[in-house]
């Protein structure tokens, strides 16, 4: 049993954001600056793949062949055709829910806080069912931001070339899918909630006073020095007189970006979030 100063168990808060470029960073900084939540880092998707697979697989296994064999096994013993036990479907579920906390709930506790979670720009609307299914209580953050702004602003990165090939109609089709898959999933009532970047730097109390209701913390817990200082990532260092959206607006859009943002899909996903072009 590990000695841990608190109870990895908490409530967990997932940041799931719209793609790249669209203030997961921000979120995540304001959050940990609570000292109740350590939000962890983007994993490139790779967290929840496997543990999808398990329990959406499991689930579909276990309701052709898994489930009988198992009540024939508990009716007749071993000595029948049980060639495809499995135990129920929630053994895999709580495999699942053991398996994040014991990777991302107890390093947190060992650090000293008392809630946990992560931050990532690859899922959809699946993972946000997924982490549901697992994790109940958890508090979900839907982040989206504007297309142009999220354009312009990974242009001024490195990694526009190395994850999209510095191809905007890459880019802005991912933004559309992810978003839109995201922002489905957000119902009135529910633990699933969408923010958009612009109105958090535009308002920060009132955003700090809906995530604070949100996940459950006094409001007063939340360092507005997180949404105060500007940070670019690497190689820009942090700045709190930099407005980042009048870095991004400098950027300049060539005519291919252009095409890009006129696209159909992006256009219509852009309007259902609010965003007029």
């Amino acid at each position: 049993m590990l000695d841990l100063g608190v109870d990895p168990s908490g409530p967990p808060v997932f940041v799931l954001a719209g793609g790249s470029r669209t203030g997961s960073t921000l979120l995540q900084r304001l959050l940990i600056s609570t000292g109740e939540i350590m939000i962890w880092g983007e994993h490139g998707g790779l967290l929840l793949d496997g543990l999808q697979r398990m329990v959406t697989g499991m689930a579909q296994w276990i309701e052709t062949e898994g489930a009988r064999h198992f009540a024939r096994f508990t009716s007749e013993g071993w000595n029948s055709w049980i060639p495809n036990v499995n135990p129920p479907h929630e053994a895999f579920v709580e495999g699942a829910r053991a398996a994040l906390i014991r990777s991302l709930a107890v390093p947190a506790a060992e650090l000293g806080y008392r809630r946990w979670g992560f931050k990532e720009i690859r899922y959809t609307g699946g993972a946000v069912e997924l982490l549901k299914m697992i994790f109940p209580n958890a508090a979900i953050i839907v982040l989206v931001r504007n297309p142009e702004a999220a354009l312009r602003s990974i242009k001024g990165t490195a990694f526009y070339e190395k994850d999209y090939q510095s191809r905007p109609e890459v880019f802005l089709s991912r933004w559309a899918t992810v978003s839109l898959s995201l922002a489905r999933t957000c119902l009135a009532g529910s633990s699933v909630r969408l923010w958009r970047y612009e109105d958090i730097v535009a308002d920060p109390e009132a955003a700090i006073a809906s995530l604070a209701a949100h996940v459950a913390i006094d409001a007063e817990r939340f360092d507005r020095a997180a949404i105060e200082t500007y940070i670019g990532g690497v190689p820009n260092p942090a700045r709190p007189d930099r407005d980042p959206e009048l870095d991004a607006c400098a950027i300049s859009l060539d005519e291919r970006d252009r095409a890009a943002l006129a696209a159909a899909e992006v256009r219509d996903v852009a309007a259902q979030l609010g965003y007029a072009q």
